[in-house]
């Protein structure tokens, strides 16, 4: 007997198939014969009813089972065309990645160069304008139609020197002015970079500069990047003036010539101002 038993386990599937029918007339006759034993009105399921049963319940179960299959094996599909995409996106990604180091670079190249260009811009417009200078406060229409000739023998008035020669004269055209009810500024090229410089050593001289109860400034004519980069020191000039340092001025282009107790100095930001002063206000409370 067991020898018998383990050859119907190793029975096939196609076997156990074949071998279905057999079992179903089985068990009509069982059906049958468990009619003619059991009472018309049992209510207690009987054995055949409960192999139907089971024989349903395998069916359904083989049914479902291959709706779940084939929904695995699209989900599997699906599964595969993510992971390709997934893959030519991480290729892409990378690429990319690559491609915004070298434009990180370049633009970090790109920014050097166009703050070297700047700064030799500045310096060329700056040099351009060595031998000009900026005049403030003198009237609209003093100059008649020939300015040039007006503001040599202005200056030469005006600060008891030798007339300057000089190459040109005009007032710069700004709607700022003219909407303030301000005269208009002058600026003059002298000829030579020695004239400007007798012009402005002239003008430093005298404290206080007037034309027709106008007051006179004369400035050096910056490029506008330097100046701001000058009023930066305003604040720190006016510490300086405030302790009783009164020599110092700007130079070119955006430094500050300080000389105290016979000792000149130069900074090259207000920062450097700024510690200077806080060292010698140390030094006077010790």
């Amino acid at each position: 007997m067991p020898k018998k038993l383990n050859k119907d386990k190793q029975k096939t599937t196609f076997e156990a198939q074949d071998e279905s029918g057999v079992e179903e007339g089985q068990m009509d006759a069982m059906h049958e014969h468990e009619q003619e034993k059991q009472p018309a009105n049992s209510d207690m399921p009987s054995t055949l009813d409960l192999l139907n049963a089971i024989r349903l319940f395998k069916q359904e179960f083989h049914t479902e089972m291959g709706g779940i299959m084939s929904a695995i094996g699209a989900v599997q599909v699906d599964i595969q065309k993510c992971g390709g995409r997934i893959d030519e996106a991480e290729k892409r990604i990378s690429n990319a990645e690559d491609e915004i180091t070298l434009l990180k670079n370049d633009m970090e190249s790109l920014e050097r160069q166009a703050k070297f260009l700047s700064k030799k811009v500045e310096d060329l417009e700056g040099r351009s304008r060595r031998n000009n200078i900026r005049i403030l406060g003198i009237p609209e229409k003093e100059e008649g139609t020939d300015p040039r000739s007006f503001m040599e023998k202005f200056i030469s008035d005006t600060l008891k020197i030798p007339p300057p020669v000089l190459e040109r004269a005009h007032r710069i055209n700004t709607r700022q002015s003219s909407i303030a009810n301000r005269s208009r500024a002058f600026i003059i090229k002298c000829l030579s970079y020695r004239d400007r410089e007798g012009i402005m050593k002239a003008a430093r001289t005298i404290k206080e500069l007037s034309y027709k109860d106008n007051k006179i400034a004369f400035l050096p004519d910056l490029p506008a990047e330097t100046y701001r980069q000058q009023r930066q020191y305003d604040g720190v000039r006016k510490k300086l003036r405030e302790i009783g340092l009164w020599k110092h001025r700007i130079i070119y282009p955006a430094r500050l010539l300080l000389t105290n107790e016979e000792r000149t100095q130069v900074f090259d930001t207000p920062a450097d101002v700024d510690v200077y002063i806080k060292s010698l206000k140390q030094a006077q409370n010790a």
